[in-house]
């Protein structure tokens, strides 16, 4: 049986969010929009190598990154969160936040490990949905090539949600 996320069935309120961005504005709008949804308790990183510290000292349920930033770019981070032995960390859901939503990007997010993507610019709406919708996200967590990735959610057109097994290209965003 796998594990579920860490932010699944906690309240907003007592979230513990991290914010990865190398952009301290970005991370100044993030903040001010998550205290308004009543989320006061906020890490931030410039980087995801600061990420990654961040994530090893503190018991974090939800982490809100960057795609694009420098030395360690949101890739990077998500690979080294997702990969195998970093248990509990690698359970801990990560919004990604990009300013160029190719397929591309958008399907190499979701293989590596991300559980939801938002592109920027960003609304209190948007991201207060994007982390209800974690909040509700009752998907265990699977191994595949070494990473931990929950199995991709699609919705059919009658409005009802299937999971996809771990390890295909099927993705979906709304």
């Amino acid at each position: 049986m796998g594990e579920l996320s860490k932010a699944f069935g906690k309240e907003l309120k007592d979230l513990r969010v991290l914010l990865v961005d190398d952009n301290g504005s970005m991370r100044l709008l993030l903040r001010t929009m998550l205290n308004t949804f009543g989320i006061t308790y906020l890490r931030q990183a410039r980087d995801g190598t600061d990420g990654l510290t961040e994530l090893q000292i503190y018991d974090i349920d939800l982490v809100i990154s960057d795609w694009e930033m420098e030395p360690m770019n949101g890739r990077e981070f998500i690979t080294r969160v997702r990969a195998v032995g970093n248990e509990p960390m690698c359970f801990t859901p990560i919004i990604v936040l990009t300013g160029h939503a190719s397929r591309s990007l958008i399907a190499e997010a979701f293989e590596i490990g991300a559980t939801h993507l938002l592109v920027k610019p960003v609304t209190p709406a948007s991201v207060l949905h994007r982390i209800e919708w974690v909040l509700n996200d009752d998907r265990e967590f699977e191994v595949s090539g070494g990473i931990y990735r929950q199995p991709m959610i699609i919705q059919d057109r009658n409005g009802l949600r299937r999971g996809k097994a771990v390890g295909q290209t099927t993705w979906a965003i709304e």
